[in-house]
């Protein structure tokens, strides 16, 4: 956001030059990028500070609350400051003028959409160009100036961050302004010329008639004010629920200020106030008598957020005391009030316009910028966990980590039915396993008749509801599940323990199975990092409902089971399944103990290696191979690309694969590399008669 530095010093009285300035705001959370001088046609300088602010920190993106957020951390350092807060106009509105009808009236009919709107008639006003520092003030800033109400609506609102609307009076049919819901296939032609079609979930600013605007922000073509024809004029300031602006930006891509400050919440007890300044203004330029009239609909106020503040949580996040007079000094300049003390905590209410201080965490982030990050000794030695400890925990400590872990992946978990009706998948499941399904004698349902014998059928149940009744068809489903199964061998009553992790991959143009593929087994091997599984091996596999499918070993025992399914369940839809057998994944988390590698002081190279191989020799062949024969630097293997097709013969295919070398003794040389990756060639073609691919496309035999 850009700030002008002589339109920053109308709010704070300071002696402190813009450089300076831009130290104190990026030592406060508000990093100044770069600054810029400017001059005016009568040579006045100005100084532009680009500040890039978090979205969290509406109350920062204007003019009056960088001041005070600036105010706040000189005061506190000891300067002799003062803030000054824009001056407004006292509108009492029994005094208008009685020859002149003022009966605007306004009706929220979406109070959980518009949960505040405050409305000024201005009466009697002439439309012209700005004066000169008007101009000046919003070309700083790289705004076009247009005329004077125009103009003065968006500097209050770079200034004191509240956007507001303006109808021109004598187009509103009936002087009733209703805020609600769209009717279908409303057409709404906007101020940029583009016609939007509106529905029932768009929230507008209309009246009678027509609607003037979408939520505050855009407004329509036919309550634009003209100049010589506009002479009375309503401004219009709410505060509408933030999630409900961000959601029908997106959907009518709209692009404006005030869309920025609406989606990021702002303080909605500033509505009045922001129309208080705009009057004051409209009366220092035109000077003339003018006439005003406010309607301010707020059904149901937002309470300030109300904390309670402990000292020693305070030290414990900070690893410092702060005195507690510091610390009440530092919530007062904040304009924080403090309801009830004692000597163990505060009890304090936050301002509305500080909308992203909602728990006490925030508060002591407040504190501690306020305070001075630079003041936070940070000690020599830092103590870190390269892995958690999840050996020898309990099982349900591993399942509620790895759950966490599903769900910051995007995966959400479900639960299904144990009960099912047998199908011609279940049948042919069980039979390639040589297993029988168990036969409920007293089924509540006859649809449920039989215990399932796979998770994976639930799962596929679970997407095709999503998909059929509640339209998830232009997005994906990520789902996971713990469950049991159940089944007969020669007689013998069965049950095991399963993760099914299952997601729904939509099919269009830029589809490639293979990356689908290979992101559920990232997702496996992601869950084997955090578990300190390592040496497992993987194998093509002949899963009866899985399609190029693989098995994960774990000491030559099956551990995953991960591929596409064969049966297209789902139009236009491929589904990717991979199953953990629980009990066996727990047990080798349990079983298996931390080893210590310290990490080498030596730099690590990397060499890649193209090979044409045939297509009956998988990756992990190689890999297991490479390990067997010549491990001692190598660090890592990994796959840089894989191809098969045109240019190559049939019967063969392409890796490209990277070698990532390391010495735990001394640096690796370009002979010692060289000399050890040649070693690498030679058995490759001896047992697996490879044959090494050069960058020019020649093939070394």
């Amino acid at each position: 956001m850009k700030i002008s530095y002589n339109w920053l010093k109308q709010y704070i009285s300071i002696d402190i030059n813009a450089e300076k300035i831009s130290n104190i705001l990026t030592e406060i959370g508000l990093p100044v990028k770069n600054i810029k001088k400017i001059f005016s046609k009568e040579k006045e300088e100005d100084s532009i500070l680009d500040v890039e602010i978090t979205p969290n920190r509406t109350d920062a993106m204007s003019h009056y609350g960088i001041a005070r957020d600036l105010y706040t951390v000189l005061k506190y350092r000891g300067y002799t400051v003062n803030l000054l807060k824009p001056k407004i106009s006292v509108i009492v509105n029994k005094n208008i003028n009685e020859n002149i009808n003022h009966n605007i009236q306004i009706f929220i009919k979406e109070n959980k959409k518009c949960i505040r709107y405050s409305g000024m008639s201005i009466y009697q006003i002439k439309i012209e160009p700005s004066p000169h520092w008007l101009v000046f003030r919003l070309k700083s800033i790289g705004i076009k100036p247009i005329n004077n109400i125009i103009d003065i609506i968006n500097f209050v609102m770079y200034e004191l961050g509240q956007p507001i609307h303006v109808f021109d009076i004598d187009k509103i049919e009936e002087k009733k302004i209703i805020i609600q819901n769209a009717k279908k296939n409303t057409n709404f032609q906007s101020l940029d010329k583009i016609i939007r079609k509106l529905d029932e979930d768009d929230l507008i600013i209309c009246d009678t008639q027509k609607p003037l605007s979408i939520s505050g922000i855009i407004n329509s073509i036919q309550s634009n004010i003209n100049e010589n024809i506009t002479k009375n004029i309503f401004l219009g300031s709410a505060y509408f629920n933030p999630s409900f602006i961000r959601f029908i930006s997106k959907k009518h891509l709209i692009q404006t200020e005030s869309k920025y400050l609406f989606e990021r919440g702002i303080d909605p007890n500033q509505t009045i106030y922001a129309l208080q300044r705009a009057a004051f203004l409209i009366k220092e330029i035109i000077q003339k008598k003018i006439y005003f009239h406010i309607i301010d609909i707020y059904p149901n106020p937002i309470s300030p957020s109300k904390i309670k503040l402990r000292y020693n949580k305070i030290k414990k996040i900070l690893g410092k005391k702060i005195s507690n007079n510091k610390i009440k000094k530092i919530l007062s300049l904040l304009e924080i009030i403090i309801h009830y003390e004692n000597d163990k905590y505060l009890f304090v209410e936050i301002p509305s316009y500080r909308i992203d201080v909602k728990r006490e965490i925030d508060l002591i982030e407040e504190i501690l910028r306020i305070n001075g990050i630079n003041k936070i000794k940070i000690s020599n030695k830092i103590k870190i966990s390269p892995l958690p400890n999840f050996f020898y925990k309990t099982e349900h400590k591993i399942q509620k980590i790895l759950f966490e872990q599903l769900v910051c992946y995007g995966f959400q978990e479900i639960i299904s039915s144990t009960m099912r009706d047998k199908n011609k998948y279940s049948i042919l499941l069980n039979s390639i396993f040589n297993r029988e399904e168990i036969k409920i004698i007293n089924p509540v349902n006859q649809n449920y008749k039989f215990m399932r014998s796979s998770l994976l059928f639930g799962i596929i149940d679970c997407i095709k509801y999503n998909c059929n009744k509640i339209n998830y068809y232009n997005s994906n489903i990520k789902l996971f599940e713990k469950g049991k199964i159940y089944f007969k061998i020669n007689n013998k009553f069965l049950e095991k323990t399963y993760l099914g992790i299952a997601f729904l991959q939509k099919k269009d143009k830029n589809y490639f199975e293979f990356q689908s593929f290979f992101y559920l087994k990232g997702i496996v091997e992601q869950i084997f990092q955090k578990t300190g599984i390592s040496n497992y091996t993987q194998i093509f596999s002949k899963h009866p409902l899985l399609e190029n499918s693989i098995s994960i070993l774990y000491n030559k025992k099956n551990l995953v089971e991960l591929g596409k399914l064969k049966n297209n369940f789902l139009k236009k839809k491929e589904i990717f399944y991979a199953e953990i057998d629980w009990d066996y994944f727990i047990s080798i988390i349990q079983k298996e103990k931390i080893i210590y590698i310290p990490f080498s002081k030596y730099p690590t190279s990397r060499r890649d290696l193209s090979l044409l191989v045939d297509k009956t020799i998988s990756f992990e062949t190689i890999n297991q191979l490479i390990k067997k024969k010549e491990n001692h630097i190598i660090k890592k293997i990994k796959i840089y690309d894989f191809y098969e097709g045109k240019n190559l013969p049939k019967s063969k295919k392409s890796y490209t694969i990277s070698f990532f070398l390391e010495s735990k003794t001394k640096t690796l040389t370009e002979k010692i590399i060289n000399n050890y990756m040649k070693k690498i060639e030679f058995f490759l073609k001896k047992e697996l008669k490879v044959i090494i691919r050069e960058k020019k496309n020649n093939y070394i035999k």
